[in-house]
């Protein structure tokens, strides 16, 4: 789809201008998606300016024009009112990282009512991305989930740990010493439990998780 300004010229600002009251869930025509938006050439990876909160419907205009895009961005829960709400946190909002099949054509993509261009180069044509920044930005997302998985691992001990107490009576529910019984002796703030226990006769500490022990309760005798 082309559109004329008033003094002959195609226009982006005219192009995506019926667009701008979009909402999430809306339909959105797809006239002219037949018309291709790069040429023969080799495949390259660019990055493109999206509007704001567009990122997946870019996207989804890209993919129905056979370019693959993608946006980095990492899944949190969170609690709100009781109830668990899982939301997209993005690393870089405003761009969608694509490749194109051949060299892009910038003013057939730019009638996307969801892209405003592209990072350039000083000359002012679009700049093609090197794998290693690409690699970079699939790193930092890597990154982040490990370091998510080990905060989640350090909540769970924690919420395990607080099931016992210094003093408690507790014993073992898995693993070599299995159905023995310990004292806690400490717990330190990652949510390791320190417990002591007898072995052939013998005083021994160990350091082990909350979901590893089930406790007695308190005041009785183990």
């Amino acid at each position: 789809m082309s559109v004329l300004g008033s003094n002959g010229k195609w226009t982006a600002g005219e192009a995506v201008r019926p667009y701008l009251g979009l909402r999430v869930g809306d339909a959105v025509p797809v006239e002219g998606s037949s018309a291709a938006i790069f040429d023969r050439g080799e495949s390259a990876w660019y990055a493109l300016i999206c509007r704001p909160q567009q990122e997946r419907h870019a996207e989804s205009w890209l993919s129905a024009r056979g370019v693959y895009a993608f946006h980095p961005v990492t899944s949190r829960r969170t609690r709100v009112r009781g109830r668990l709400r899982e939301y997209e946190r993005r690393y870089l909002p405003g761009y969608v990282f694509a490749r194109f099949d051949g060299i892009p054509i910038p003013h057939r993509v730019l009638t996307s009512p969801f892209l405003t261009g592209a990072l350039c180069r000083s000359d002012g044509q679009w700049g093609v991305l090197g794998p290693k920044r690409l690699a970079a930005l699939h790193e930092m997302r890597a990154r982040d989930l490990r370091q998510e998985d080990e905060r989640q691992e350090l909540k769970r001990r924690a919420a395990a740990a607080r099931r016992v107490r210094a003093g408690d009576r507790a014993m073992f529910r898995a693993g070599p010493f299995e159905g023995m019984s310990c004292e806690v002796v400490e717990i330190d703030a990652a949510g390791g439990v320190k417990v002591r226990f007898d072995l052939f006769g013998r005083e021994n500490f160990v350091t082990t998780t909350g979901e590893a022990l089930v406790g007695f309760p308190r005041n009785s005798a183990s």
